[in-house]
């Protein structure tokens, strides 16, 4: 092999190690997906022996990464892979479990952190409550995804498959064991409010006290939070052992959209927004790289409020309830 097609093999093996569960050997696992000796799959592995274009379209469709050829550090061209979610539920389903899978690889493996600039509020904290949870769900496949049982229904939990509020309980119990680092602004919350507001207007909630307390889960979320971030750990309940995983900044600067960083381990994976809360996945060198320093100036640029800054925590979260509150009174 020459320079160039060793390069581009042992970036790929990377990628489709930062794929896999920690507990899994990569070595046996290609020896099995390519039907080879232990001894081919080393060779391969330790670029030795070339992959053929066979064997790179059965590792890229069992592993969902990308085989990239431009090795340029100047490429402006870079490979993503998504999620395919056309309004069906099932694939809902799919997603999610394919996101609590993610997560629960993330948290697997050492030395690893999610670092999360949150222009919406991140997916798991609107799973602390059975009925917020069915809101969101509900929101998402009625108005998001457009999925055709919906259409004509107004908001009811029952109509909520406990599959997937049970799928929502573990992806929020995955995130909480994972060390991570989110940044808020003060306009955070505000796309999860509007849909409140949204669904009030529409006359999507059965009545007024249903959407007054979708509107009191909303203030669940920011109690927990401020619980979190006093404490610098998201294991706050009686039976957890509390572990410092959680960091939190406040943003004085906008940050536009939801843009992820998965360090795990070794390898990064960065995650950007698309379709409301669908996410893109690439861990192209370059963007990761840049993705990295992005986030990284941002958090320079803002407050530390969890674990110290006491004040600045206070006022923070007594702005978003204040948010709350305004709401609300539009409801009342």
């Amino acid at each position: 092999m020459d320079q160039k097609a060793k390069i581009i093999q042992d970036i790929f093996f990377k990628r489709v190690k930062s794929a896999m569960p920690s507990n899994i050997s990569l070595v046996d696992e290609i020896a099995d997906l390519l039907k080879v000796s232990n001894d081919s799959a080393y060779r391969r592995l330790r670029c030795e022996t070339p992959l053929n274009i066979d064997e790179i379209a059965v590792i890229c469709t069992h592993f969902k990464v990308p085989f990239e050829t431009d090795v340029n550090p100047n490429s402006e061209s870079v490979t993503f892979n998504f999620f395919k979610i056309d309004g069906k539920q099932e694939n809902f389903k799919k997603w999610l479990s394919t996101l609590l899978n993610n997560v629960s690889h993330i948290q697997s493996v050492a030395d690893s952190n999610i670092i999360y600039a949150a222009d919406d509020v991140p997916i798991w904290h609107h799973f602390i409550n059975e009925e917020f949870t069915c809101f969101k769900i509900f929101y998402w496949l009625k108005c998001i995804l457009n999925e055709p049982q919906y259409a004509d229904k107004i908001f009811d939990p029952s109509l909520i498959p406990s599959e997937l509020t049970d799928m929502a309980k573990e992806l929020l119990k995955a995130y909480n064991k994972t060390k991570s680092t989110e940044i808020w602004t003060e306009d955070t919350m505000n796309s999860t409010l509007k849909q409140v507001e949204y669904f009030w207007e529409s006359g999507y909630f059965k009545d007024k006290e249903q959407a007054l307390r979708i509107c009191s889960h909303i203030e669940e979320v920011v109690n927990v939070l401020q619980k979190k971030t006093q404490k610098s750990s998201k294991l706050i309940n009686e039976n957890e052992k509390q572990t410092e995983n959680f960091t939190l900044y406040q943003s004085e600067v906008m940050i536009g959209n939801n843009s992820i960083l998965a360090i795990i381990g070794s390898n990064k994976i960065a995650y950007v927004s698309n379709n409301t809360f669908n996410f893109m996945t690439t861990s192209n060198i370059d963007f990761v790289t840049e993705n990295e320093e992005w986030l990284k100036n941002l958090m320079r640029k803002s407050i530390l409020i969890s674990g110290v800054s006491e004040k600045q925590r206070n006022q923070f979260f007594k702005l978003l309830r204040a948010k709350i509150e305004v709401v609300k009174n539009k409801i009342k």
